[in-house]
């Protein structure tokens, strides 16, 4: 009787190769945090001046006077970039979570597209399969904002009848499908049905991202542009804006997965994008003015605060109707002791007062009355 040979190695045990990558990564991750750790005041300066400027930014387009001496302001800086961060991130993720389908396997053979996602090196030219790659994605957006487009077109014309309604949700699930199409089309390969399914979870997260964007968009051009056959271009830009910060997104976690330090990388890429993004005045006062106003407000957008009688205060934020409550309010920040204040809505930048030591109260606006 013949016995089959048996590698045995004495002294040695055998790691699973998910144990493996599993220490690997924690090494990783523990060698960032030590590179973090050893450039701790370069890294401490960056925050506080990023967060300066920001602060700076919201100072110059609200017109709120905030004093940079003051202890209160100062001793905010790190509280103010630590959620400059989170609501950054937050933004960044809902806008780059639709690319998580380029992660997700194929099939069975653990393909993914994400693999020829990155650029060899010495070749200048894009391969054949990731040209497709980013093109089909292109078109996905496109698609998807040509629906958005079309809702917002039917709902200006006043067809919000039952039946424009159901033909609507009959053409955003052909529009969801034709999206996960067109993605399962990139490479031409057999696709499972879970692939197939996340392909329809990401068009339908690729629509609300466009569909929340779209809105801000509209809103800000809203003052130039009335007609929504105007507001193609503007919609256009937009969608290709979104095109590249996703496939963006997804080149740059496929370089942090083989980069040989990548918390270390991702830290100061986050700290570049969020320097770069503060350079923009509308749009680090934005996200300035919701790390300041939400905490002063206790999330509210719009306030009312109350009184006593006996207080006196300005009469340009009094209700004529309720002595002890003021009228509707946007509460900008609140240092020293001081809230900040401005009235709902208000075109001037003219800001008023209130010492906190006067209000007993902070409520969330009334809905305000329909027009008939």
């Amino acid at each position: 009787m013949e016995l089959e040979p048996v590698d045995v190695t004495h002294g040695e045990t055998k790691v699973e190769p998910t144990t493996q990558l599993s220490r690997h990564r924690y090494a990783q991750l523990s060698q960032g945090l030590l590179w973090l750790n050893e450039r701790a005041w370069p890294l401490g300066g960056s925050v506080l001046l990023i967060a300066g400027i920001y602060l700076f930014q919201y100072i110059q387009v609200e017109k709120i006077p905030l004093s940079i001496t003051s202890s209160a302001v100062v001793a905010a800086l790190p509280a103010m970039f630590a959620m400059l961060v989170f609501v950054i991130a937050m933004l960044g993720a809902l806008i780059v979570m639709p690319a998580f389908i380029l992660f997700h396997r194929l099939n069975d053979a653990g393909e993914r597209l994400s693999d020829h996602l990155s650029f060899d090196r010495g070749k200048s030219a894009l391969s054949p399969l990731h040209r497709r790659l980013i093109m089909h994605w292109l078109y996905g957006v496109l698609l998807l904002g040509l629906f958005v487009w079309l809702i917002g077109a039917l709902a200006s014309y006043g067809y919000n009848s039952g039946g424009w309604i159901l033909g609507l949700v009959v053409l955003g699930i052909a529009t969801l499908l034709g999206h996960a199409w067109m993605i399962t089309r990139v490479w031409k390969t057999r696709v499972s049905l879970e692939f197939w399914f996340a392909c329809v979870m990401s068009a339908f997260i690729q629509w609300v991202a466009i569909l929340n964007v779209t809105v801000v968009v509209a809103r800000s051009v809203s003052e130039y542009v009335e007609d929504v056959w105007l507001f193609i271009p503007f919609m256009f830009l937009e969608l290709v804006l979104l095109w590249l910060i996703q496939l963006g997104g997804a080149y740059f976690v496929v370089v942090v997965r083989r980069h040989e330090h990548p918390v270390a990388h991702s830290a100061l890429v986050a700290m570049v994008v969020i320097f770069v993004v503060g350079l923009i005045p509308q749009t680090s006062a934005k996200l300035a003015g919701v790390t300041l106003q939400l905490p002063s407000s206790g999330a509210r957008n719009c306030t009312v605060m109350t009184w006593a009688p006996s207080t006196q205060l300005l009469d340009a934020i009094k209700d004529p109707g309720n002595p002890g409550s003021s009228i509707r309010l946007r509460l900008l920040a609140e240092a020293d002791g001081m809230y900040i204040v401005r009235p709902w809505r208000a075109e001037a930048k003219a800001v008023q007062f209130v010492p906190r030591s006067s209000v007993t109260g902070i409520d969330e606006c009334a809905p305000e009355p329909q027009e008939s």
